[in-house]
């Protein structure tokens, strides 16, 4: 088996993912896992997306695992995403902005888009769609939503490159599925103003 980590970034990596990254790193040297790393990075990430993509199958890859450039995780996500023995699963992640929405979905129909809400199914589960947060996926998927489309994760009109490629993926047959024993930290960004100190002491009961 041969595993391609594939990891998208705009210009920067968070601190935090590199420290799991390393660690993930690591871990399959360990245990022994024939794998390679592929950074790309570029303002538009569906091209890094499809360059990633191109790798994989050009080269001979079984698996890909995604990973995007803000996520922490624990080194041993590539078996924690395995084990369910699935072609396309991911594991949960949450928005960073206020509310921190899911990142899964229960449909995908743009008149009815419904997101993953409340206590997720304790075994991994079918999802209509995700985003790539952390995604285990086997190459005979890209290699077929490639053919039939001549792209992988180029955008729709009402999707990103993402979601968009979930629709393509569902269409050439594959299903899709989310490991609930898989969790994702999401790296967010505030703004401190001073009054944050005030509300902080107050929050935490000083006067």
């Amino acid at each position: 088996m041969k595993l391609l980590i594939g990891i998208p970034s705009i210009d920067y990596m968070h601190a935090e993912f590199v420290k799991s990254l390393t660690a993930l790193v690591m871990h399959l040297k360990d245990e022994g896992v024939s794998f390679d790393v592929c950074i790309e990075s570029g303002s538009l990430v569906y091209l890094a997306r499809n360059r990633i993509a191109c790798k994989a199958i050009n080269e001979g890859y079984d698996k890909v695992l995604w990973l995007d450039s803000d996520m922490v995780f624990t080194p041993e996500i590539f078996e924690d995403l395995s084990f369910s023995g699935k072609k396309f699963v991911t594991g949960i992640a949450h928005s960073r902005r206020p509310g921190y929405s899911s990142c899964v979905f229960k449909n995908l129909d743009i008149n009815n888009l419904q997101r993953w809400e409340g206590e997720y199914p304790h075994n991994t589960f079918e999802i209509d769609g995700c985003g790539f947060a952390a995604v285990l996926i086997d190459t005979e998927v890209l290699k077929a939503v490639q053919v039939e489309n001549f792209t992988c994760f180029l955008p729709m009109r009402e999707y990103g490159e993402d979601l968009a490629f979930c629709i393509r993926a569902k269409k050439a047959g594959y299903k899709i599925y989310a490991e609930p024993g898989v969790r994702l930290g999401h790296v967010g960004h505030i703004v401190i103003y001073p009054e944050e100190r005030e509300r902080w002491l107050r929050d935490n009961g000083h006067s």
